[in-house]
């Protein structure tokens, strides 16, 4: 599942809401990755424009979502809001390879490629359900 880099952000987060995931990768017509869309990217657009001053909260917006904000928002395009630098690994990447980078950048999604391209993406929880399969011996640990 990914999405393309002229989809709006309403179906941005409509895909997000049915797939049930924090995340969507976002290619070119050749399944090539340009980047990642968060529930995080979302959230930095909905909220008002904070700066700290002398200790002080500041918000340079307004604090409440306008219908015409939210209009504005819902047709911004995923290549506007993306995350373009983004952490990837190969198909065959070890384990601890994938639990370092996620750990190490606090990254929630890591996009598997392949010459360029997305195969996959590995989430947080796929590494807490490998986890508890080998709790439970379902699978053997490393």
């Amino acid at each position: 599942m990914a999405v393309a880099p002229d989809t709006s952000l309403a179906d941005v987060a409509s895909l997000m809401v049915a797939e049930r995931v924090e995340g969507v990768p976002v290619t070119d017509g050749d399944g090539h990755l340009l980047g990642l869309i968060t529930a995080t990217d979302f959230l930095r657009l909905l909220l008002p424009n904070r700066v700290r001053f002398l200790d002080v909260d500041l918000y340079l917006g307004p604090r409440r979502l306008h219908q015409a904000l939210l209009k504005e928002i819902a047709g911004i395009r995923a290549a506007d809001i993306m995350t373009r630098a983004v952490y990837t690994v190969e198909p065959d990447a070890p384990l601890e390879k994938v639990i370092g980078l996620m750990g190490e950048h606090r990254v929630r999604h890591l996009p598997v490629v392949q010459e360029g391209r997305l195969v996959g993406i590995i989430h947080r929880m796929d590494v807490v359900r490998l986890f508890s399969r080998w709790m439970t011996g379902e699978e053997r640990g490393p």
